[in-house]
């Protein structure tokens, strides 16, 4: 469910976990067609993982670019009207 995009990333892609908040005025949980267009239109593919809260979702999301940051790919993404945020899925750990 909400995968789109290219079905195989090379293997100098980017490959990443993000977290996606979209604007408002978009549905809380967005269909497959919405993740299907901003996929194609960010030329990545997105995959869904999970609902954290009902205004962000996780994603899986590979691109074809050698960064190994996914940097461009993500940009393209933020550029977007119908999303409010991008940011990489990093976990957090815990200070000494």
């Amino acid at each position: 469910m909400y995968a789109a995009g290219p079905s195989v990333a090379p293997a100098d892609s980017c490959n990443t976990r993000v977290i996606i908040s979209f604007s408002p005025g978009t549905r809380p949980m967005p269909d497959d067609n919405l993740v299907k267009d901003l996929a194609r239109a960010a030329r990545v593919k997105l995959a869904f993982v999970s609902t954290i809260t009902p205004n962000l979702h996780v994603f899986t999301l590979s691109a074809g670019e050698a960064d190994s940051a996914c940097h461009d790919a993500l940009e393209r993404l933020r550029r977007d009207p119908r999303v409010r945020s991008v940011d990489l899925d990093a976990r957090r750990k815990a200070q000494d």
